[in-house]
């Protein structure tokens, strides 16, 4: 998994739980004051990231990392959407887009973002009882759900069921600029 990948996993996923989907929410176009709150430099412990939208409203999440004696850009497309007052973004885990998309609920708060991600035991009872296609690995310490139901069904999910996502753990990105 790419950086930006784990930056994102750590920054909304609890423990070493995790809920990936197979598509991309659909996009809702985010209002100029919206890109503006979400662009800048963003830390959440001691990672760093960028985000910044094209001239045509394509948003991204970039860093940097030092490997083999020299800075490598990392960077990944992110996808916002919209449902009821909640916004959500999702971004694939490895920069092809050809991967499974992590998710979460976030909300702009002035200098900051705050950030939820799913709840992965939720998610995990829904796949074992059928409700949702996919699949469940469970070991002492985590829950890893994959799932496969559509990307538009999940995103309807979480907007109408509170126990979706994991308020009880949220993080903050603080922003730098």
């Amino acid at each position: 998994m790419r950086i930006l990948a784990a930056i994102f996993c750590v920054a909304i996923l609890s423990g070493c739980s995790s809920v990936t989907m197979k598509e991309p929410f659909p996009e809702s176009p985010l209002t100029e004051k919206e890109q503006k709150q979400l662009t800048g430099t963003w830390q959440l412990d001691e990672s760093v990231v960028h985000v910044a939208f094209t001239s045509n409203g394509i948003p991204w999440l970039a860093s940097a990392e030092w490997k083999d004696d020299d800075f490598v850009l990392n960077k990944s497309r992110l996808y916002f959407a919209r449902r009821n007052d909640s916004l959500y973004v999702c971004m694939p885990t490895e920069p092809d887009e050809t991967s499974e998309y992590l998710f979460a609920e976030i909300k702009p708060a002035g200098k900051g973002i705050n950030a939820w991600g799913p709840d992965a035991v939720f998610f995990g009872n829904l796949v074992a009882n059928g409700q949702l296609k996919g699949s469940v690995e469970k070991d002492d310490h985590s829950i890893t759900v994959e799932l496969e139901t559509p990307a538009v069904e999940i995103l309807e999910l979480i907007a109408t069921n509170h126990a979706a996502i994991d308020y009880k753990n949220p993080l903050l990105f603080q922003k730098l600029d």
